[in-house]
C-alpha cells in the first residue's frame, strides 16, 4: 500500500452475543446474515439474490459501503420482520410453500408469507400463495358456491368461521398487499355479519388484539351491505310476488283444469316464506342474498309437514334460469357496490438498507 493511501476502513464488527443465531435455518457454507431485531439468519447470498430483486438491490448497496456490518465475518442485512415471520419466509424459499390449509389457525403463517413475498417481491411464492388463499376467498361466483358447500359441518350447519379466518383479517391483509382479487368475496362474507359487530372489530383470541377496518373501508362495507339487500328486495317484489305461470305451464294449457291458478299460488308460497326467512335471527343465511335467491329455486323441496305446493317443471325451469341471472349479475356487481374495488400498486417499500419503493393502495 502506497504511503500516501489512506488504510481502509474497518468494516463495523457486531458481536454475536447481541442476537442469537438460529439454529436450524443457518447453513454452515452461507455467505450471508440476514439480522432480525432478536435472531440472525447466516443464508446463501445468490439464493436469496435470484428469488428477490429487492434483496439483491440491497445486498449490491452494501457491499458499496464504507460502513458495512459484519456478523461471523459475513455481511449483515437488517430487515424489520419479526424473526418468526423471517422463518415462514425462509423456509418457503428453500424447501418451497408448506402444505397447509388456509384456515382460520394457520392464517397468520399464510398472511406473513403473504406480505414478505410482496415486500421483497419474490413473485413466483407470491402468486402461489393468492391461488390458495382464492379457494377461500375467491373471484368467481362458481368458486364461492363450492366454499360455501365446504363450511357445511357433517351435520348439515354452516360454520364458517370455524373453516375460514375473519373476513377482517382478509380485507386488511389485502389492502396492504395489493390483492385486489380477494376483496370481492371477503366484503360480502363480511356484510353478512351484525353492523354493530362488524363496527366493533374483531378480537383474536390467541393474542386478544382487536382488528378492525380501517374507516374508508366500513363506509364501503355498509354501503355494499345496503345496495345487496335492495338487489333482493327487488328481485322477491318483481321475480316473485305476483309472478304469473309459465306460457308452458302444464296446469293453464289444460284449459280450466282444478289447478290453472297452482303454480302462481305455489310462487306466491315461496315468496311469503322468504319474507319470513328474512325476518329471522338466523345468523349469516337470513343476511346472505346469494343463498336466499338460490333458496327461492329450493324451498319448494322442503317439506315442513304443510300441504306442500311445487310448480310445474315449466314453470320452474323458467325460474331457475331468472335465479342463475340474477345471482350472475348480483356477483358481478360486488366491485361495485364495495367501493369499486382496486388496488394499485407502484412499488414496494423495503425496510431493508436503502431501497426505497412502495405500494399506495386505494
Amino acid at each position: 500500500m502506497s504511503p500516501c493511501e489512506s488504510p481502509p476502513s474497518k468494516p463495523d464488527l457486531l458481536p454475536p452475543s447481541v442476537v442469537e443465531r438460529h439454529p436450524d435455518l443457518s447453513f454452515d457454507d452461507g455467505n450471508l446474515v440476514l439480522l432480525t431485531q432478536t435472531r440472525y439468519f447466516v443464508v446463501h447470498q445468490g439464493f436469496l439474490c435470484r428469488h428477490s430483486p429487492v434483496l439483491k438491490d440491497v445486498v449490491e448497496t452494501l457491499e458499496s459501503s464504507s460502513s458495512l456490518l459484519r456478523l461471523e465475518g459475513l455481511p449483515v442485512v437488517k430487515v424489520q420482520d419479526t424473526s418468526e415471520d423471517m422463518l415462514y419466509f425462509l423456509i418457503a424459499l428453500y424447501d418451497g410453500l408448506p402444505e397447509m390449509p388456509f384456515a382460520a389457525e394457520s392464517f397468520g403463517i399464510a398472511s406473513a408469507l403473504l406480505r414478505l413475498s410482496t415486500k421483497y417481491q419474490v413473485h413466483r411464492l407470491r402468486q402461489q400463495l393468492l391461488s390458495e388463499l382464492s379457494a377461500a376467498w375467491p373471484s368467481t361466483l362458481s368458486s364461492w358456491d363450492a366454499r360455501e358447500e365446504a363450511m357445511l359441518s357433517p351435520n348439515g350447519a354452516y360454520e364458517p368461521r370455524k373453516y375460514t379466518p375473519h373476513p377482517i383479517l382478509v380485507i386488511n391483509l389485502a389492502r396492504s398487499v395489493n390483492a385486489p382479487e380477494l376483496l370481492s368475496s371477503a366484503f360480502y362474507d363480511l356484510s353478512r355479519s351484525s353492523i354493530s359487530s362488524t363496527a366493533a372489530g374483531y378480537i383474536a383470541s390467541e393474542t386478544m388484539e382487536c382488528h378492525q377496518l380501517a374507516e374508508e373501508d366500513l363506509f364501503h362495507l355498509l354501503k355494499g351491505r345496503e345496495d345487496a339487500s335492495r338487489f333482493l328486495s327487488t328481485f322477491l317484489a318483481v321475480r316473485l310476488g305476483g309472478r304469473k305461470p309459465s306460457p308452458n305451464c302444464i296446469y293453464t294449457q289444460a284449459g280450466d283444469h282444478p289447478r290453472r291458478s297452482y303454480c302462481q299460488a305455489a310462487f306466491e308460497n315461496i315468496f311469503y316464506d322468504m319474507l319470513r326467512d328474512a325476518n329471522s335471527l338466523l345468523c349469516y343465511r337470513s343476511c346472505d342474498p346469494l343463498f336466499a335467491i338460490i333458496n327461492a329455486e329450493m324451498i319448494h323441496e322442503r317439506d315442513d309437514g304443510g300441504i306442500l305446493l311445487r310448480p310445474c317443471e315449466y314453470c320452474r325451469a323458467e325460474f331457475r334460469m331468472e335465479v342463475e341471472a340474477a345471482r350472475n349479475d348480483f356477483w358481478h356487481s360486488l366491485p361495485e357496490w364495495f367501493g369499486d374495488i382496486q388496488c394499485i400498486g407502484v412499488g414496494l417499500r423495503s425496510d431493508c438498507g436503502k431501497t426505497v419503493v412502495w405500494y399506495i393502495q386505494h
